[in-house]
Formats: structure tokens, C-alpha cells, sequence
């Protein structure tokens, strides 16, 4: 038996019955959203999905913990591991991913096949996935991966998320730990966001020391590129500053 996956929200699940026998398991609207979101950024981890869908649940009672459990050994989730992180990670599985197709919920995107290589960038892409889930709790859910973006839509120029509000996109860049790109880089990308127009705003995010070095060296267009970093986004959340060379505002008053 599979819920509608309406509503399927942090916040709007039924709670799970942990008298029920392992088998057969009943998969919830929650369980859905949760493939879906692995399947779109390729993989998730178990603080992601208790952040995500259990965030008022006290980590004690570890009813997160119990859940993705039993999806894992009723063959819906794949636990891996990255040795880059220490961390265990979790995958969609066939078994999953068909459910995901029969529902029409697979983004246009094919079953991701972990390779050995698969966290080579691990922090960057569970950083992009942490920005996800913090603007889906502010209301903005209407989010398009980089995975989607680049294998669904075929995008040249892939950003690391698009925001989408009200029909106009919002391109979010992310740079882990600095200075990532040379300053030609960083002022190519900020060129491209200036010639082409199908981005109303760019959301440039620093996890480094580097904000107000882009804010006050590269050239771009003020009306367009907003900058701020990683801490002050997820400790802020809504609160939290955006800045440019001419102005700076709150996340709240930007949108």
C-alpha cells in the first residue's frame, strides 16, 4: 500500500506505527518524498532525512533512526559509505526507483548506479542538499536539482540549484571553502548571469572567508546578484543577509 504523496511535507506526515510487523511494509507519503529527494541529488544522509522529516521528533526517540532501518532492509534504501566523509549515505534502490516511476515521480532522471568515485565531492553536494531543504522550510519547495537540471533539462550552464518562485527562476550557486576559482572564473560566472536573463536573480553562497572580497572586487550587475555565506544562511535562516555593492537586505525582503 503506498499514500498519496499530497501534502507530503515536514510537518504533515502520519506517524509511523512501530507495533506494525516488518513485513509487508506499508510506505508512506513521507518514505516517497524521501526516494525523491535522494534520487535528485543521487544520494542523502541520515541527518538530511531526520533535518528533512522528522525535525520536531526528539532524537531519542529514534523513530527516524527505526524508519529508514526498515526501509533499508525491505530493500528500498542502499547504504553506503563514504570514506571521503566517514559517513554513511544512503541511495535509491530499483525497487524504489520503480515506484518512484509508477508514480510519475522520477524527475526524467534514470536509476543512479553508485560508481567508486561517487563522493568525490561529497561536502560540496551535501551542502547544495542542506541549502535545499532550508528553503523548503521557509516555503520554497519548488526546486530543481543540478542532477535534473543537467540531465533531464540539458543545460548549458548548470547552476548548483534553481529556486523557482512564482514562474521566475532563481539560479543558487554554492563554493565550498573559499576560493575555489580563480578570480577569472568567478567573474566569467558572474558574466554569464549578466548576459543571459532566464535567472531574475543569482544567490551566490560562500562556506569560506571570501564574501566580501567577491562583494567588493568582481564586477557584476547589483540589480541581479545577491551574496552571502553558508553560516549566516543556515544559522539565520530567513534572517539572514544578502549583500551586494549597492545594497544588503534580509533573505526575507529579497523575495
Amino acid at each position: 500500500m503506498i499514500l498519496s504523496e499530497e501534502n507530503a511535507q515536514p510537518g504533515n506526515f502520519e506517524e509511523e506505527d512501530e507495533t506494525k510487523p516488518l513485513d509487508p511494509l506499508d510506505l508512506t507519503a513521507r518514505d516517497i518524498a524521501i526516494f525523491k529527494l535522494a534520487h535528485e541529488h543521487r544520494y542523502i544522509v541520515y541527518s538530511q532525512i531526520r533535518e528533512g522529516f522528522w525535525k520536531n521528533r526528539t532524537v531519542s526517540a529514534k523513530t527516524c533512526y527505526k524508519r529508514v532501518e526498515r526501509l533499508v532492509r525491505s530493500g528500498f534504501l542502499d547504504k553506503g559509505y563514504s570514506s571521503r566523509k566517514s559517513l554513511d549515505v544512503y541511495f535509491v534502490t530499483a525497487k524504489s526507483f520503480k515506484i518512484l516511476q509508477d508514480r510519475g515521480l522520477d524527475s526524467g532522471l534514470m536509476l543512479y548506479e553508485p560508481t567508486e568515485w561517487f563522493d568525490r565531492s561529497i561536502d560540496h553536494d551535501l551542502k547544495v542538499l542542506n541549502l535545499r531543504i532550508l528553503f523548503r522550510d521557509l516555503g520554497l519547495d519548488s526546486w530543481t536539482s543540478e542532477r535534473v537540471a543537467r540531465d533531464r533539462d540539458h543545460l548549458k550552464k548548470v547552476p548548483d540549484g534553481i529556486l523557482n518562485i512564482g514562474g521566475k527562476r532563481i539560479a543558487i550557486e554554492f563554493e565550498n571553502l573559499g576560493l575555489t576559482k580563480q578570480m577569472v572564473r568567478y567573474q566569467a560566472m558572474l558574466n554569464y548571469y549578466r548576459q543571459h536573463e532566464n535567472y531574475v536573480l543569482l544567490f551566490l553562497i560562500i562556506d569560506g572567508d571570501v564574501k566580501d572580497w567577491l562583494v567588493t572586487v568582481m564586477d557584476y550587475d547589483v540589480k541581479r546578484v545577491w551574496i552571502t555565506t553558508y553560516r549566516e544562511l543556515t544559522q539565520k535562516k530567513g534572517d539572514a543577509v544578502f549583500e551586494n555593492k549597492a545594497a544588503s537586505f534580509a533573505l526575507c525582503e529579497i523575495l
